[in-house]
């Protein structure tokens, strides 16, 4: 009964992927390997898994088919470096320039407050000059 189900499921599932799928779906499915293993020891040494090192070299190949044909390995690894370091220079430029803003900011802030101390002196002496005048004016005989 259940190898019915299981062909009634393929069945069903067939007609509703398009070839471009299949043909996706079937570099997938060529991808899992299973191996058969006789205990865990064996996954832990690693003499069964060796083949799947050599896999890890194909996203390196996806990755290189992206760039331009005449960029090899050695290229795309420059190209990524030159990338790296052009975002550590951003980063350093705007470390920099929020610095350099900050000391902006409280040299402006020292300012105002150097303009604020002599704009008070100023209104100081205008009302003591201003209270001279009065009491020079109230002396005086009109």
């Amino acid at each position: 009964m259940p190898e019915e189900t299981q062909q009634a499921d393929t069945a069903a599932a067939a007609p509703t992927l398009s070839p471009g799928n299949r043909a996706s779906l079937a570099n997938h499915v060529q991808e899992v390997r299973l191996l058969r293993v006789e205990s865990i020891s064996d996954l832990h040494s690693g003499g069964l898994l060796c083949p799947y090192l050599a896999e890890e070299a194909q996203p390196w190949d996806e990755l290189l088919g992206l760039l331009p044909p005449g960029c090899s390995r050695g290229g795309f690894l420059l190209l990524l470096a030159l990338l790296v370091l052009t975002c550590l220079a951003l980063a350093i430029l705007g470390v920099y320039l929020s610095v350099l803003q900050s000391e902006s900011l409280r040299t402006m802030a020292h300012t105002l407050h150097a303009q604020e101390e002599t704009l008070l002196k100023l209104r100081l002496a205008s009302l003591s000059q201003l209270r001279r005048l009065n009491s020079s004016e109230a002396r005086a005989p009109s």
